[in-house]
């Protein structure tokens, strides 16, 4: 498993990479479901769609979930509107796959807001007689709603999309299929959110049941993958057991799955946040009942040298979190010195090694737990989602973090995603080793290019030698770079032209572009300048493609960039 050479499966894209309409699906094979990046093909349209505006969303086909409800989605949430005969417009409902998620959910909408709401309800839909009766496995068509008035709407996506607890499209096609068969109660046990199931069971619903409970033993087999990959090459390591990989529904969930755990087992304490991360990440820290978030937004070593003046103080953090490398700046922390910190002032190290991922990086030494989106490279397919967090087997709080991450751990990664999810990672390691290969080239022709300010890539990276000490021996730099244009006008050129795939996203089979700015820090873009991330910075994904045909085709955007500045830089040109 890992070690697939290339196939002539639909899953490889056209030795060309191209560009598609606005709003389609960015997946191969096309015309599949449950893509998680949609097409963004100009600025505008990215922009557009931070701002949620009707002439981009209306085209949607599918895209990124944690930030989207999919079709599916949203289906499952009218059927329980239309069970429940709720037609007024001002209550909203939002589904997730654990009850302990809805309540959060709740939790939250009622701590944030200043005045009673309206209508906040859990409603749990069950399955009477189910049809694994007497078994330890869960019932996957059960689900849990939350009902809750439209003007909170925006607020509860905030939970969604920073804690990925919502429900899967996938799951959602499941619970629709089975959504006569349940029963209904709220926890507040009011009368009229109580429906009983309108169907008893027959053989073809059992046949159903029988598909996802095959697909469940995937969740063992991607567990020793993973383990196997995490596993580190220095002498004296210990092997990575199946049971210290811990596999949740998406990235943010497993962040959001650590961050709960260390928040319990020291709350009110200090967590520090080193170097530019995800956005979500630091929101994910600021929604667990830490006592304060340290952040280092520049991940200098000068800012190693105040996180140690500080300790050296009296002061003590709980833990740390950092990328490797950063998401978007390519920067790598110096995570030999973050260990001998966290070894002096006893303190957990969290590590997101998604950008690079094990078959590069060897890092796991030197942190106490990883955390990994399964939705990029290790998929590669963009139709599924999926996260994990692997334990140091050498950690000195190897026992502590395995006891609480156990005693909270619920699961809720529908199978057939888990499914889908092993099937993509057959053949990780021979797409991220050629992704690699075809990173360099455009690496190269980017620098070279005069219009061109800035390459970020851990190759060439000022920190590179950090990158670089913890590179396996047959690993590389990863598939992802920034661009930074001289010229922010040209930077929008460059993007409404390159005929590649442009969307949310990275670490695709195929080449994908998105102006990370526009779309992750949209609200926040006059802030982020100042820490290296101008409003301009373009995000590539190097994908499968053929490596002379994509140098071909980002060379032809920069020629049209040339174009475009000897014109005088209209962008009507």
């Amino acid at each position: 498993m890992g070690d697939a050479g290339p196939t002539p499966e639909s899953w490889m894209p056209p030795k060309a990479p191209r560009a598609l309409p606005m709003g389609k699906a960015n997946m191969y094979p096309r015309g599949e479901g449950h893509a998680v990046s949609v097409s963004l093909p100009t600025w505008d349209s990215v922009i557009g769609l931070s701002r949620k505006e009707p002439w981009v969303l209306d085209t949607l086909e599918w895209s990124y979930p944690r930030f989207y409800i999919n079709k599916p989605v949203r289906d499952l949430s009218a059927a329980v509107l239309r069970r429940l005969q709720i037609t007024d417009e001002s209550v909203a409902c939002m589904v997730f796959s654990s009850a302990t998620a809805a309540r959060q959910c709740v939790e939250t909408l009622r701590t944030a807001s200043s005045e009673t709401l309206s209508i906040l309800e859990v409603v749990r839909f069950t399955m009477p007689l189910e049809p694994n009766a007497g078994e330890k496995d869960p019932n996957w068509a059960n689900f849990t709603a939350v009902l809750l008035p439209s003007d909170q709407w925006k607020a509860a996506m905030g939970f969604w999309r920073d804690t990925g607890t919502g429900l899967s499209s996938r799951h959602a096609e499941f619970c629709l299929e089975q959504f006569d068969y349940l029963d209904s109660e709220s926890d507040s046990s009011k009368p009229e959110y109580q429906t009983r199931a309108q169907k008893t069971y027959h053989s073809q619903s059992l046949q159903s049941f029988a598909r996802v409970k095959l697909a469940s033993a995937s969740l063992q087999e991607v567990q020793f993958f993973i383990a196997k990959l995490a596993t580190s090459e220095k002498p004296g390591q210990p092997p990575v057991r199946s049971e210290d990989v811990f596999l949740y529904p998406n990235g943010m969930n497993a962040i959001y799955g650590l961050s709960k755990c260390l928040s319990s087992l020291q709350v009110n304490s200090k967590v520090a946040a080193y170097g530019w991360l995800y956005p979500e990440t630091v929101e994910v820290l600021r929604r667990c009942p830490f006592g304060e978030v340290l952040t280092y937004k520049d991940g200098t070593e000068e800012e190693l040298d105040h996180l140690e003046s500080i300790l050296k103080s009296g002061q003590r953090i709980h833990a740390l979190f950092c990328e490797l490398p950063s998401n978007i700046k390519l920067s790598s922390p110096n995570l030999q010195r973050i260990r001998s910190l966290a070894d002096t002032y006893g303190f957990i190290v969290g590590c997101d090694d998604t950008v690079a991922g094990y078959v590069n990086i060897d890092a796991l030494p030197y942190v106490d737990v990883m955390m990994s989106s399964l939705t990029k490279t290790f998929s590669g397919a963009s139709n599924v989602t999926g996260g994990s967090l692997v334990i140091n087997p050498s950690s000195r709080y190897h026992e502590k973090l395995h006891a609480a991450l156990s005693s909270q751990y619920e699961i809720i990664y529908f199978p057939l995603d888990m499914d889908t999810l092993r099937q993509n990672c057959q053949n990780t390691v021979w797409r991220i080793k050629q992704c690699n290969q075809n990173t360099i080239p455009l690496v190269d022709l980017l620098k070279a290019h005069p219009s061109i300010e800035q390459v970020n890539h851990p190759s060439i990276s000022p920190t590179a030698t950090h990158y670089e000490s913890v590179m396996r021996k047959d690993g590389g730099y990863g598939n992802v770079l920034s661009i930074i244009f001289h010229r922010p006008d040209s930077a929008e050129h460059f993007y409404n032209t390159a005929n590649v795939c442009k969307g949310s996203s990275f670490g695709t089979n195929f080449t994908l572009a998105i102006p990370y700015v526009q779309l992750a820090n949209y609200w926040n873009r006059d802030k982020v300048p100042k820490y290296g991330v101008p409003q301009h910075i373009i995000r590539i994904s190097v994908g499968l493609e053929d490596s002379l045909q994509l140098v071909k085709t980002v060379d032809a955007a920069l020629k049209e960039v040339e174009k475009f500045e000897a014109g005088g830089g209209s962008l009507l040109n």
